[in-house]
């Protein structure tokens, strides 16, 4: 009977040990089942918040949608925009370009017009002043060919006297050949 009250005793024993670990497990639990609702709330607010997040986001998606839509809009209307201004500019840079040409091609015409006359000038110009550097240089020759001699009065004197009997008798005869030409030419009428 001993051995029944040891074997009791270390039932009873067990026994305590078993209500033991269950408080243990119990307490445990109950920090699990605390631990758990503070999970489950917070996970609810999650959820809550992740909702109004998802809602908003909806909401936020619509204006997007609807903002690229005008950007779209936009950028289409931008890019038109851009090329009728290229347009414009390009057409406006001829114009204006073509006017500067004009204006440049008239001056240059006229110019080469003064250019051309101002040519013509100079060779005239040349023209004359090789002439007259002829004459200098026939003057030259006959200045090297003059002698002293020709210099005295009394033989040029006698010069000119011989040259004006002889343009008295160049005359003379130039009225008498005028005279005949003229009676020949009423004669043949």
């Amino acid at each position: 009977m001993l051995q029944k009250i040891k074997d009791l005793m270390h039932i009873k024993e067990l026994i305590d040990e078993i209500n033991k670990n269950v408080n243990g497990h119990s307490t445990q639990i109950n920090t699990l089942k605390e631990e758990l609702a503070t999970l489950n709330k917070s996970l609810g607010d999650v959820k809550q918040n992740q909702t109004e997040f998802l809602d908003n986001f909806k909401e936020n998606l619509e204006v997007i949608s609807e903002s690229k839509e005008d950007l779209k809009k936009e950028v289409y209307d931008f890019k038109l925009l851009k090329s009728q201004m290229q347009k414009n500019i390009l057409e406006k840079f001829e114009e204006e370009l073509t006017n500067e040409l004009k204006v440049y091609s008239e001056k240059l015409k006229n110019d080469l017009g003064e250019y051309n006359k101002l040519k013509e000038q100079m060779t005239f110009a040349l023209n004359k002043i090789s002439g007259i550097s002829n004459e200098i240089n026939k003057f030259i020759e006959v200045s090297k060919n003059i002698k002293k001699e020709d210099f005295e009065l009394t033989k040029f004197a006698n010069q000119l006297l011989e040259m004006d009997k002889e343009k008295l008798e160049l005359m003379r005869k130039i009225d008498t050949l005028e005279h005949l030409i003229a009676k020949i030419r009423r004669e043949r009428r």
